[in-house]
């Protein structure tokens, strides 16, 4: 509400990109994919897990990101946020809340697998759940449920104080940590810019 979004995310599954394609892999897929979405007149580009197509619409054009994963259904929850009005933070703050909270707790956090443990290299190990509600028991405690993980705000709730700020300070190091300016601040810069 209020906000207005850079680009459109879907996700969609990796078998049925498969099935539908009659690809031998899910590289294939998504190459075929491109493909077919760019022979219908639409400019493209690939990275990774991701079609990007450029969508003309009314003089101008939107970026809509088709994300080609296995298990798009039980993926999609870990994209859905709740993030309250007037918020600073982003679904990119959450993915990076959950996973700074997740390796600080001995786990790893895959956006596009869930939850996983760490072998003794640090590096990812067994899965652990794709459940958003077990991984909120697991990463906030035994009475959170999976709106807990809704948006940074609701995360930060519900740990303890202490472990809500170092957890939000440490996710402010992070050189991929965003924030929207409020609009006090945008407002400021506008007026800035009008002086230069």
């Amino acid at each position: 509400p209020g906000k207005k979004s850079g680009d459109m995310d879907v996700i969609v599954d990796e078998k049925t990109v498969i099935d539908f394609f009659k690809a031998k892999d899910a590289k294939s897929a998504r190459k075929a994919l491109n493909d077919y979405i760019t022979s219908k007149g639409l400019e493209t580009a690939q990275s990774g897990i991701n079609v990007h197509v450029r969508v003309p619409l009314n003089g101008s054009a939107h970026q809509v990101d088709v994300m080609v994963t296995p298990n798009a259904e039980r993926v999609s929850q870990f994209h859905k946020h709740d993030i309250p009005q007037g918020s600073p933070y982003k679904g990119v703050n959450k993915q990076l809340i959950m996973a700074i909270l997740a390796k600080s707790k001995g786990y790893m956090w895959s956006a596009w697998q869930g939850l996983f443990s760490r072998n003794e290299q640090g590096k990812k190990g067994d899965f652990v759940s794709d459940d958003l509600g077990e991984i909120a028991q697991i990463l906030l405690g035994p009475s959170s449920g999976s709106k807990d993980l809704g948006s940074v705000e609701s995360i930060l709730k519900a740990l303890p104080q202490d472990q809500a700020d170092a957890l939000l300070a440490k996710a402010k190091e992070d050189p991929n940590w965003k924030e929207v300016p409020s609009n006090e601040e945008l407002e400021r810069i506008k007026q800035l810019s009008g002086l230069l």
